[in-house]
């Protein structure tokens, strides 16, 4: 399967290409004032949370590697009908599959994949572009529209991929 991508999209990593040290801005006022803000966060709730994990139960039997471990696949690497076989070897229940916000008009090859691994827990990982984040509504409809296109195939999602990354988009957790 051929899907075409912007220019910034790495195809041999399934990642935006790494970016120059020109496109990331370290110290910005949004970028201090986000950075003290958690900082603040973080010292206040320290307490609570260090509480939290010295009295966590710890479990008294670890659980099998199926209940939690899973597997990400792509629908643009290799022969689909091998990818399931070897899937199917692996004896793994969990797989994550990730759907671009800008390839929402050309969804089928996505959903054709997706179907083929019906029978498997599959989180769908709805990934974001610096144009999505920057428009709220145009984020909101990719995003209806792709949970709407996979909900019968699952109900796991997961939004805002990476939002402390530059390179998907995100220059602070604000956005």
């Amino acid at each position: 399967m051929t899907i075409a991508h912007p220019a910034w999209r790495d195809p041999h990593s399934d990642q935006p290409f790494k970016l120059s040290r020109q496109q990331k801005p370290r110290i910005t006022s949004a970028n201090l004032i986000e950075l003290l803000r958690t900082g603040l966060s973080t010292t206040i709730l320290l307490p609570a949370i260090a509480w939290c994990y010295a009295t966590l139960k710890r479990p008294s039997e670890l659980p099998a590697i199926k209940a939690f471990a899973g597997l990400g696949i792509s629908p643009e690497r290799g022969n689909h009908n091998a990818l399931f076989d070897l899937v199917a070897e692996l004896g793994v229940e969990r797989l994550l599959i990730r759907v671009p916000t800008w390839q929402v008009e050309q969804l089928d090859p996505y959903l054709r994949f997706a179907e083929l691994f019906q029978h498997h827990r599959i989180l769908i990982n709805i990934l974001q572009d610096r144009q999505h984040v920057t428009e709220p509504e145009r984020w909101l409809n990719t995003t209806s529209r792709i949970i709407d296109s996979f909900s019968p195939l699952t109900n796991e999602f997961q939004l805002g991929n990476a939002i402390n990354r530059s390179k998907w988009g995100c220059r602070n957790t604000q956005e």
